[in-house]
């Protein structure tokens, strides 16, 4: 039994010595384990430490030599363990699951049950890989440097692979599961895996200068929906950008500049905690009404014709809403979010079709659509647009009555 954790090394006789004892957490590989050919039993057993500067390892005699064996915080991965002789302390912290299974071997051992049966180390010195910290970034300049038939390292949180001709997201890239920050820019990506939405740690995706020209409704659901804070799409020639974008409920900054986008989806205005919308030299002829209930920083539609005639484009306001739209609107307002376990997965994906009135009021089907004047500057602090003076854009809203449409041309 071995694992790779991180162990500090504490000696009770210093500080009657007068000496300093305050030192920090060495990456080390402890293990559980006896003398090949030795007895099973309790008084062959040893905990053996190795570090990158001693890999041959200290042992620690087991049988009668263990004081105590501190596991209040064992749920963190943290657990101490104190010797006899010499005089030591091991405060060790690794995965919890790693840690859990390290204690209950060394009960085991100690109760001197079926030692035989026991997985343990055969106490031979570590390599250099058992030791040294784990890869947590990565960086891939060139072709030569991309790895072929290697895997990437499992505990990588930061991976950028730029300039390399990569033509998909491949699946070793998706099963890392610590992964923080994607960054694929500079490459010849031409369609975003639906897979990508299992990433449960992800926070930045980084994809411009791609080919991606559209992306799958399903690649924005799952965890990544609950995780990315920052999703760059520049500059890849997309023509549209799925409704499941609003799904994002942590996005802060939205990247699409230097697309082919003439009409942005109407769920960015879910998009509660936005602070940055880049969405320059794109073929926008109106903007999403739903961002007039966003307080942003910073908005940047430069270089976009913003053209869009105002005025009434449908009136879907035909008599009493049905009773689904009343019921889904009342959930939304309330913040119910029943699932497929609950109810049938068809309603799961109506109830989150919402859009929001100006007036604050939840619309389905039953709505006017008209296209209004945005004042962007009560949208955003700082505007990019095309005319210095313009602070106002054509934008598509839903509107829940004819007095809320009246309200909005000041009829």
């Amino acid at each position: 039994m071995r694992i790779n954790c991180e162990v500090q090394v504490n000696n009770r006789k210093l500080p009657s010595l007068n000496i300093s004892n305050k030192r920090g957490g060495t990456r080390s590989s402890l293990g559980i384990g006896r003398h090949p050919g030795s007895k099973a039993d309790v008084s062959s057993l040893f905990i053996h430490l190795c570090t990158a500067q001693h890999k041959l390892g200290t042992k620690y005699k087991v049988g009668g030599n263990i004081e105590a064996v501190f596991t209040k915080f064992v749920a963190e991965g943290k657990f101490t363990i104190r010797f006899k002789e010499p005089s030591h302390d091991l405060c060790v912290k690794a995965d919890p699951v790693l840690a859990k299974t390290f204690l209950q071997t060394l009960k085991q051992g100690i109760q001197n049950k079926d030692i035989e049966k026991l997985r343990l180390s055969n106490l031979n010195p570590v390599k250099q890989s058992q030791v040294e910290k784990p890869m947590t970034k990565l960086i891939i300049r060139s072709k030569q440097e991309y790895p072929i038939t290697t895997a990437f390292p499992y505990s990588l949180e930061i991976l950028k692979v730029n300039n390399v001709e990569l033509n998909r997201v491949e699946k070793r890239i998706i099963k890392l599961k610590k992964l923080k920050s994607l960054d694929l820019s500079h490459n010849t990506i031409k369609e975003l895996p639906a897979t990508i939405s299992v990433m449960c740690c992800l926070t930045e995706l980084h994809l411009s200068f791609n080919h991606i020209p559209n992306i799958s409704p399903q690649v924005f659901t799952g965890r990544l929906s609950h995780t990315l804070h920052l999703l760059d799409l520049s500059y890849n020639g997309m023509e549209y950008l799925p409704h499941t974008l609003g799904r994002l409920c942590n996005l802060v900054s939205l990247k699409i500049d230097g697309n082919k986008l003439r009409k942005l989806p109407a769920s960015l205005g879910k998009l509660t905690r936005m602070k940055y919308l880049t969405a320059s030299n794109n073929n926008l002829v109106e903007l999403p009404g739903s961002l007039m209930h966003l307080r942003m920083d910073t908005v940047d539609v430069f270089g976009n014709p913003l053209s869009s005639p105002l005025g009434l484009v449908t009136n879907n306001i035909t008599g009493v809403p049905r009773l689904k739209e009343i019921t889904s609107a009342y959930c939304v307002q309330r913040g119910l979010r029943p699932t497929a376990a609950d109810i049938p997965a068809t309603l799961v994906d109506y109830l989150q079709a919402w859009c929001k009135c100006g007036c604050g009021r939840i619309c389905y089907e039953t709505h006017i659509l008209a296209c209004i004047s945005l004042n962007l500057k009560l949208v955003a602090s700082a505007l990019a647009i095309d005319t210095a003076f313009q602070t106002s854009a054509p934008a598509l809203a839903v509107l829940c009555s004819q007095k809320c449409f009246d309200k909005c041309f000041k009829r």
